[in-house]
């Protein structure tokens, strides 16, 4: 046992760390997918694009991107979205606390 250690020894704390390695990604990953995303009722005249270029920068995704996660996260059939129709975003809600028409200090954040 002792000159398998001796002639593997590398080799074999190589593979335990490439395992840690990997379930560490797994795991934290997996964190990731659990979030919550804003849920938005579609209004007359919004489009996905107008989402996108409004919603993106919350995001590390581009406008096309962004358009695609939509489309496929929502089952939608075709890049139209029709008024009244529940639509979830891959923002965090958080992006949703304040209306950007308001001004609110930093003393009134919770």
């Amino acid at each position: 046992m002792t000159a398998l250690w001796r002639k593997y020894s590398f080799v074999i704390l190589f593979v335990v760390t490439a395992l840690f390695f990997s379930l560490f990604l797994v795991f934290t990953n997996t964190a990731n997918s659990d979030a919550t995303y804003a849920a938005i009722t579609v209004k007359n005249g919004d489009t996905l694009w107008a989402y996108a270029e409004e919603y993106a920068s919350h995001t590390s995704m581009t406008p096309e991107k962004f358009i695609e996660w939509v489309t496929e996260h929502n089952e939608l059939s075709s890049h139209v979205i029709v008024a009244g129709e529940q639509l979830e975003l891959p923002v965090p809600e958080e992006a949703f606390d304040f209306s950007e028409d308001a001004i609110h200090l930093a003393s009134e954040q919770k």
